[in-house]
């Protein structure tokens, strides 16, 4: 394994280790490639790579990242990846890795290694982004647990664009992460998505969500605030909301309830 920072062999980006020094997994947050050690894949993977493998040509497989030696191609689970014989290493890409994970039933470790390894490169994305903006509530929305919208604070939505089409989008990114990941995550709703200085941050009641779009982040206690706000709705309008046939006539004058949850995120901002 390298002493030094290796250079990542698909982009050249300097790669580190996944969770701080002495981890033997190497990862690249530019491109997602990383590499292991033989005997740590075998293991958590369940496929011996056995006998003597004879390195490919140049021209078929990049250099190690540790030695700059030549590699040799390996199918795994219907997968390409490479092996330094040198250095006994297994070197994949995200993608490589995330089809091999799909492909091995029964090893959940596998899928909290790919959870892990995405987790440290985002947080070290982030850090390198630098400092993250002062929040800023850009919009919410108001939806039933089935996708309607009920009501809605877009100021910064573009005139002309349907807000329950895009409400409906935001409920149909949560239950696509949610089946994705389903028995990773211990079935808990999907909190938030982060692109840039931006956040699609969710909060959900047992019959309300809140889909907010906020440039910056929330914090625990700003989500504290609003999970309490939503409680407090939903238990002073539990007669209203069990039985609501998504009629929005029908919700009277609950809709002015729905100002109370804006108040824990403008107050922070």
């Amino acid at each position: 394994m390298p002493e030094a920072a290796p250079a990542c062999p698909a982009c050249a980006h300097p790669m580190r280790p996944s969770s701080g020094e002495g981890d033997p997994t190497w990862l690249c947050d530019e491109c997602g490639n990383f590499f292991m050690p033989r005997k740590q894949f075998q293991k958590l993977t369940g496929v011996t790579i056995a006998g003597r493998t004879v390195p490919s040509s140049p021209e078929e497989h990049r250099p190690c990242p540790g030695c700059r030696g030549p590699t040799a191609g390996i199918e795994v689970r219907g997968a390409d990846i490479e092996l330094c014989p040198r250095c006994d290493i297994v070197i994949t890409d995200r993608a490589s890795f995330s089809f091999i994970v799909d492909h091995t039933p029964g090893r959940p470790e596998l899928s909290s290694l790919r959870l892990g390894l995405d987790v440290s490169r985002n947080l070290s994305n982030a850090t390198r982004a630098g400092t993250i903006p002062k929040l800023q509530l850009e919009n919410l929305f108001v939806l039933y647990r089935n996708g309607i919208l009920i009501t809605s604070y877009t100021p910064k939505i573009p005139v002309g664009l349907d807000r329950d089409i895009l409400g409906s989008m935001l409920m149909a990114v949560t239950g696509f992460v949610q089946a994705s990941f389903r028995g990773m995550a211990e079935d808990h709703p999907l909190s938030s998505i982060r692109f840039g200085e931006r956040e699609i941050a969710f909060e959900h009641g047992d019959f309300l969500v809140l889909a907010m779009t906020l440039k910056g982040s929330l914090d625990p206690a700003v989500r504290r605030g609003l999970s309490a706000a939503l409680k407090k709705v939903e238990t002073q309008n539990d007669h209203i909301l069990r039985s609501w046939d998504g009629d929005i006539g029908n919700l009277g004058g609950l809709l002015g309830a729905f100002e109370q949850l804006l108040a824990p995120v403008r107050a922070s901002g």
